[in-house]
């Protein structure tokens, strides 16, 4: 269980011209099947941290499109922009979470979005002073939950072609990118590796990360860390996920493992 210390408050957030606290941008980013949802869920539960669930993913092949003008109340909480198929009107999940980003706006020191693209430069266009807490997650893993989406017949809004061997070019180019910007700017980039994060029931990364952040730990987050663990415990730790023969293979030969240990190495 992650348990918190009470400590006295931070320095308060920078303030804009008229005095007013001026929140400062913040994106979860990861391959999909990652863990970017659950991380999410897990800092989205801080009273100081406002986060999308991919709300401008329609921007994603544009980002230079995704500048700070969407960032504030009113337009963030527009879903009439159709920039999103994960709006509040369309499940009882989303409604709920952006009924509790709407809530604590006033008090949030960060406002972002989760992403599933790993596009760190590219948002620093628009977003110089962003900060990015990048999630990743053993290649095997990541595989296995992309060929048992892209296998299912039923699965509507998973192509056939987002199979195991995509994973593998979509991981290498993802990491390369987390790698690149880390060492760039290690003071905006923090690196969470997937079970080092869930499994240790003390969450010591989280705690790090927070740290990092310059943001307290609190009842509501330690709350969701610890359903978060239990998640894990129970759903994914020490479940096996045998690929075919040939994917298996395919990993062997091209997931970059230089590049997953350089990243790794990095983690929290």
């Amino acid at each position: 269980m992650l348990t918190i210390a009470i400590v006295a408050p931070d320095a308060p957030a920078s303030l804009n011209v008229v005095g007013v606290p001026t929140p400062r941008p913040l994106f979860v980013v990861g391959l999909g099947r990652s863990g970017t949802t659950a991380i999410l869920d897990v800092f989205a539960a801080h009273p100081e941290i406002v986060l999308g669930v991919e709300r401008f993913k329609g921007l994603w092949g544009d980002l230079d499109q995704m500048g700070p003008e969407l960032f504030v109340r009113e337009r963030f909480f527009d879903f009439e922009d159709g920039l999103t198929n994960l709006r509040p009107q369309d499940a009882r999940r989303w409604r709920d979470h952006y009924a509790r980003m709407a809530d604590k706006w006033e008090s949030a020191r960060y406002v972002g979005d989760k992403m599933t693209t790993i596009r760190i430069q590219k948002i620093w266009r628009r977003h110089p002073e962003a900060r990015f807490v990048c999630i990743v997650r053993d290649i095997e893993q990541v595989a296995h939950s992309w060929h048992e989406r892209a296998s299912n017949v039923d699965d509507l809004t998973w192509p056939d072609s987002y199979n195991a061997r995509l994973a593998v070019e979509r991981q290498n180019t993802g990491l390369g990118r987390i790698r690149r910007a880390r060492r760039q700017r290690p003071d905006l980039v923090a690196v969470v590796e997937h079970s080092r994060f869930f499994g240790d029931p003390e969450g010591k990364s989280l705690l790090r990360v927070l740290d990092w952040l310059d943001l307290d730990p609190t009842p509501e987050i330690a709350h969701a860390f610890d359903a978060a663990h239990a998640g894990y415990v129970s759903s994914i730790a020490g479940k096996a996920r045998p690929l075919p023969v040939e994917d298996a293979a395919f990993i062997d030969r091209h997931a970059d493992s230089g590049l997953w240990r350089d990243v790794t190495e990095m983690a929290m």
